[in-house]
């Protein structure tokens, strides 16, 4: 990553790699990995993010290594599906919690709420997790100029964790895409 101090702020560049959400240990949001090696068949949450005059945005990516499998290809529809649903109900005048309800009925729909562990999104500004959050009990109206970060997740042990998260800005006739890249299946399979 690269960074220069100006005016006693730090301003960095873009960055991607991963944190450690490989394998088992995809099933762990936000986890570390320690001397794990890639292997063909594992699950790996991707993340890239820029800071631009110090506000951040955020960017991750469900990929397998290697064809995926059956199991693997059906949590990655879900969480395709959960995250379009997602930025699809985020707009002005709506709350952060009838985004949240909203999402939630479709886990409960598709039977997949054992497999949920966090909230569906949260702001971005001069930290990378800020409130309000795309939460239940969060009645923050929803207004043109908030930045969001959209990320359901799924997580199912034994099996991987899948997540995609975009940087979303609201407009004043819905959201407005900051992040831009491929979230289709084909394009996210590395070779093996």
């Amino acid at each position: 990553m690269c960074s220069y101090k100006s005016a006693n702020e730090y301003y960095y560049g873009a960055v991607a790699g991963y944190r450690g959400q490989i394998g088992r240990n995809a099933a762990i949001p936000h986890a570390l990995a320690n001397n794990i090696v890639f292997q063909k068949g594992d699950v790996l949450v991707t993340g890239a993010a820029s800071s631009v005059w110090g506000y951040n945005s955020e960017l991750e990516r469900t990929m397998f290594v290697g064809e995926p499998d059956d199991q693997q290809k059906f949590f990655f529809d879900h969480i395709l599906a959960l995250q379009t649903l997602a930025i699809e109900a985020i707009r002005p005048g709506r709350t952060c919690d009838e985004v949240d309800h909203e999402v939630r009925a479709y886990y409960e729909r598709h039977d997949l709420m054992r497999y949920w562990k966090h909230h569906v999104g949260h702001t971005l500004g001069l930290r990378y997790h800020e409130g309000p959050f795309l939460d239940l009990g969060d009645p923050t109206e929803i207004k043109p100029g908030m930045v969001f970060t959209v990320e359901p997740g799924l997580y199912a042990a034994g099996v991987g964790g899948f997540r995609h998260s975009d940087t979303v800005v609201v407009t004043e006739n819905g959201i407005e895409s900051l992040t831009f890249y491929p979230r289709d299946l084909e394009s996210l399979i590395i070779p093996a």
